[in-house]
């Protein structure tokens, strides 16, 4: 950390100290409502809470009746439901192609077996040909001395691109960069009008081809804007497919350098440049569209402060989970994320039976479709119920594992913007501390919904437990390991003694803690000086 941002961040710890109104006993969370909701959400007639499903819909209708119970105010576009428009794309029966042509003839690759790609949501059948140029990692982050496209002409031509990042890239500006979004944004920025990602040694470590190929006729979803495009789409770039290495490695026969040569050099932290290959490329894709209905949940808890009510505290957690797999078999998501979406219900009421408002006012979000690319609180971040500059912070509730009662908790984010100093302090009236992330090579701040509200300019941090248990004989990390491993997406994640109530009673109470503080301290979150996120997306 850079001197300059790390003096910001202690003045900043100061002043936040500062203008918080004064302390007052913190309220008593109620751990059997936590346990009624996480038994509901996770029961097996809610099938899995699939996005869309009438599982899901019931799930839904459950929060929107929580939140009147509770005296919170309707903020959706149909009470307490905002109905997110979703257009669903399946192969039916077609599958994409890939034919790479040369002088010497044509090589057409297998689905499946070569590459995997998914239903596109643009079009219903997309065609494209053209020349391949190499654009290495296809990132363009000069600031950070990488610019892949340097002194390469990709007009009308498909950018070939290594999946990941260059090791000299902070994990989390890599994390971004890296993202299939920004590498998409930046290749059309420069002309391009298609995609093939390569497979690598690296990615292959991580997740493998043939673990890609599980997913090979799962269902794409995406938001539909008001103009009827998905929110994701960039039109006029073909969606692209994925090469595995002994396919890709033929696009390099005859060229430049090899592709093994180019694994050689990322293994030794160079960062491959980019050269013009000696073929053109010919990409369909099609699929069936149809359209479906999957709602947010909003609730508004208003302020009492006649200057600062009109500032939002959002609190997300998503709603969602995987629905029945192949055999048939329930994933009912205990943890995740009924318990999230539990620990935000019982946040809310203790608000409401605190006796008092809180200065700011407070937005409390059940998301949809985080299962399916964080597509709920993209639709909600971009279609906010109050005006998108007045939401000033984003606490995001995500799988919390409440496995043990815990000593710690972690906040994702943290060291970005002042919530970090807040869930410090917040974390010491509870009887805990905060904890560094115990896991950065898993870039978690891009990977949950608060990122989406981060990609607004919105301070966010999402909060799990820490990994420090109250029994010094129960370790923490191997239990939270153990979960990952044997419940995380499957049909054991379920509502039975896994979930340990006190740390439920815990969280919330920490949650309620960060939140009363954001919500009456004199002065907003803001972003650290120099932080690469506040600058790049920051609004002042």
């Amino acid at each position: 950390m850079r001197i300059k941002l790390l003096l910001s961040a202690l003045l900043a710890c100061a002043l936040g100290a500062c203008t918080i109104t004064s302390l007052e006993p913190l309220p008593t969370a109620d751990s059997e409502n936590i346990r009624r909701h996480v038994e509901y959400l996770a029961a097996d007639e809610l099938a899995g809470r699939e996005t869309g499903s009438p599982g899901y819909r019931q799930a839904a209708d459950y929060v929107a009746r929580q939140f009147q119970v509770l005296g919170l105010q309707p903020a959706g576009t149909q009470g307490y439901l905002q109905q997110v428009p979703f257009r669903q794309a399946n192969w039916g029966h077609r599958e994409p192609t890939l034919v790479i042509h040369s002088r010497d003839g044509d090589i057409t690759f297998n689905f499946g077996e070569d590459f995997v790609a998914a239903p596109p949501t643009v079009s219903e059948d997309t065609v494209t040909t053209a020349g391949l140029v190499f654009v290495g990692y296809g990132i363009e982050a000069p600031e950070y001395g990488v610019d892949d496209y340097a002194n390469l002409d990709v007009q009308g031509k498909i950018a070939v691109i290594l999946s990941g990042r260059p090791q000299n890239l902070p994990s989390e500006v890599g994390a971004h960069y890296s993202s299939r979004r920004t590498k998409r944004e930046t290749a059309v920025r420069h002309g391009a009008v298609g995609i093939i990602s390569l497979n690598t040694p690296q990615r292959e470590q991580r997740w493998s081809f043939k673990r890609s190929l599980e997913h090979l006729h799962d269902d794409t979803l995406d938001w539909l804007r008001a103009d009827d495009v998905p929110g994701d789409a960039i039109p006029g770039l073909h969606p692209g497919v994925m090469l595995d290495m002994p396919a890709g490695r033929q696009l390099f026969i005859g060229a430049e350098r090899s592709l093994d040569t180019i694994f050689t050099e990322m293994e030794h932290g160079l960062v491959p440049r980019g050269f013009t290959l000696p073929y053109s490329a010919s990409l369909t894709s099609g699929a069936v569209h149809k359209k479906l209905f999957s709602p947010n949940v909003v609730a508004l808890l208003p302020g009492s402060d006649p200057k600062l009510k009109d500032e939002y505290v959002v609190f997300s957690a998503h709603l969602d989970h995987i629905g029945v797999d192949s055999e048939g078999r329930i994933n009912n998501g205990a943890q995740d994320n009924a318990a999230g979406i539990a620990v935000m219900l019982e946040t809310a009421r203790l608000f409401r039976e605190s006796g008092r408002a809180p200065r700011r006012s407070i937005l409390f979000v059940a998301v949809t479709g985080e299962e399916k690319g964080l597509l709920g609180s993209d639709y909600f971040a971009q279609h906010p119920p109050v005006p998108p500059q007045s939401m000033v912070a984003n606490i995001n509730l995500d799988m919390p594992m409440l496995l043990y009662p815990f000593n710690d908790i972690i906040a994702f984010g943290a060291e970005h913007s002042t919530l970090g100093a807040t869930a410090e302090r917040a974390a010491k009236r509870t009887g805990l501390k905060l904890s560094p992330d115990p896991m950065p090579e898993q870039v978690i701040f891009v990977r949950s919904d608060h990122y989406n509200f981060v990609r607004q300019g919105v301070p966010a941090i999402y909060l799990i437990t820490g990994r420090e248990a109250q029994n010094p004989e129960i370790d923490g990390t191997a239990m939270q390991n153990r979960f990952l491993q044997e419940r995380y997406h499957q049909p054991t994640d379920v509502a039975d003694e896994q979930i340990d109530y006190i740390a439920a009673q815990q969280f919330a109470e920490v949650n309620y803690a960060i939140a009363r503080e954001v919500a009456d301290a004199d002065e907003k979150p803001r972003w650290y000086e120099g932080d690469f996120f506040g600058e790049l997306f920051g609004r002042e």
